[in-house]
This record gives C-alpha cells, sequence and structure tokens, in this order.
C-alpha cells in the first residue's frame, strides 16, 4: 500500500492512491496552452487525494509558470537531474563547470548553436543561425540572449544541441553526455544516466509509492524511459510509434482529450 514521506497509507473512499507524471509538450500543453480537459482532469486527481507531478525536459528557468498554470507543484525537470517536491529539492545532479566549459569549446571548434540553461538563465552561448529562437518559438520560450561568457559559479543542469550532423559530433567527443531530441530541431545535452525514469524513481522513493500506484504520461522519445519504468505508462495518440510501443496504454490526441481521457480509462477519476 502506498504512503507519503511519512509513512502514512494513501486510501480514499477505500481505493489506493496514484502518484502520476505528466510530460508537459505534446501531453498537458498544446502549442504552448493547457490541451483540451488539462486542467479539469489535474483537479479532478487533486480532489481524489492523488498526488500528480510534471516530468519534463525542460529546467526550472524555462518551466516559464506552466507548472502553476497546471496547478502542479511536484517536478521532476531537466531529463530527471532536478526534482522537487511542495517545492522542496529532494534530489539534484548538475553538469559539471568544467565539463560545461567544454562543450562550449567544442561548439566553438564545430561552429555549432548552443544554448546554456543555467539554474535561473536561459542563454545562447553561440547563436550563429535563427535555428534557437525557431526551438524557443516552438516551445513558447522567450528568445535567448547571446551570452559568450562561462559562469563556472552556476549551476547548469541541461543545454541545446541543434542540428543532427553537429549533434553526433558532440556525441562522439562527449560519451559522458546523452542526447535527448526534443523537436527536429533540437536536442537536450544531459549528464549520460540522467533520464525521466531516474528522476521519477527519487520521487516515488521519496514519497514511498509502490510500483502498481504509479502512472506515467508521454508522446516524446525523452519519455520512453519513463513509461517503461512504471507500471501504467501511457502514450499520447500524437507520439510516434516508438514511444506508444513502449507503452501499455494508448489514448486520443493532445488535442482531443488525451490526458482526461487515459484518466478516465484507468478510473482515476
Amino acid at each position: 500500500m502506498g504512503g507519503d514521506a511519512s509513512g502514512e497509507i494513501l486510501l480514499f473512499g477505500g481505493k489506493q492512491m496514484a502518484l502520476i507524471f505528466f510530460d508537459l509538450d505534446g501531453t498537458t500543453l498544446d502549442s504552448g496552452t493547457p490541451a483540451l480537459g488539462v486542467i479539469e482532469g489535474i483537479k479532478a486527481l487533486k480532489a481524489n487525494n492523488h498526488t500528480v507531478a510534471i516530468a519534463t525536459g525542460r529546467t526550472p528557468i524555462v518551466l516559464s509558470g506552466k507548472d502553476k498554470l497546471l496547478g502542479i507543484e511536484n517536478l521532476v525537470l531537466a531529463n530527471g537531474a532536478y526534482v522537487i517536491y511542495k517545492d522542496k529539492v529532494v534530489y539534484e545532479r548538475s553538469i559539471p563547470s568544467e565539463l560545461v566549459k567544454r562543450v562550449m569549446d567544442f561548439s566553438d571548434k564545430i561552429g555549432a548553436d548552443l544554448i546554456v540553461e543555467y539554474l535561473d538563465s536561459y542563454t545562447a552561448y553561440r547563436k550563429e543561425t535563427d535555428i534557437p529562437d525557431e526551438f524557443s518559438e516552438v516551445f513558447k520560450l522567450h528568445i535567448p540572449k547571446l551570452d559568450r561568457n562561462f559562469y563556472e559559479d552556476r549551476k547548469v543542469f541541461a543545454m541545446v544541441a541543434f542540428e543532427l550532423e553537429k549533434v553526433q559530433e558532440y556525441r562522439d567527443a562527449f560519451p559522458e553526455l546523452t542526447f535527448n531530441i526534443s523537436n527536429h530541431m533540437g536536442f537536450d545535452i544531459n549528464l549520460k544516466g540522467d533520464s525521466k525514469a531516474e528522476g521519477i524513481k527519487k520521487l516515488i522513493k521519496h514519497l514511498g509509492y509502490q510500483d502498481n500506484e504509479v502512472y506515467a504520461i508521454g508522446d516524446g522519445n525523452n519519455d520512453i524511459t519513463m513509461l517503461k519504468a512504471v507500471k501504467y505508462g501511457i502514450a499520447m495518440g500524437n507520439a510516434s510509434d516508438e514511444v506508444k510501443a513502449a507503452a501499455k496504454y494508448v489514448t486520443t490526441n493532445v488535442d482531443d482529450y488525451g490526458v482526461y481521457n487515459a484518466l478516465k480509462h484507468y478510473n482515476l477519476i
């Protein structure tokens, strides 16, 4: 039986309480705004005393208030590298500053655009093309300002690389990093071993939930590890075939009450 951090058994009307992880873009967000039925579904989950959490590749600085808009305070960010429960950081794993500097220097060497996501700043270290700005526009992020400085004392939880051929050069040069595709333009750069699966496991352990009480919903390739890590992995209808193959259940599209229909399917609301 599940429990919170104090070991208290979680029951509601004789039913086990659940912990549900939601991806953002393409799952709870449709073109940057809450998808149909999402707000209602989350409110209904909380009314039933279920626990809800966001699991996203976004770092704190690029949440842009989406957590507050959705009414979710528990966060697995930066593809698992930064985990928050009720405003308290329960796990973090930043990229070592010397490694950040080496990636910056390598981006100069190969002439590749690069965004650095400090804890408190979303900055372009290189921006020779329009791709970083177009990437930000797709996700409704602020346009990154160019800043060629290296801030050794500031934590970095992710970076963004662009153009597949350039990303392959990074992969060859930095085996200690992993590259998760965000969309056709950009790839999240995280430390090897960082994944949504590892991040959600930190929160599951912190709260004491059992395997059969945990659900995850997503649509992107960086959701695959998360969907496989829980008993109830749910793919959006707009997900790729690879993501759907990793899921236990496939719901409808993001613009067709996908999240809400999934929650109803499992009788969570």
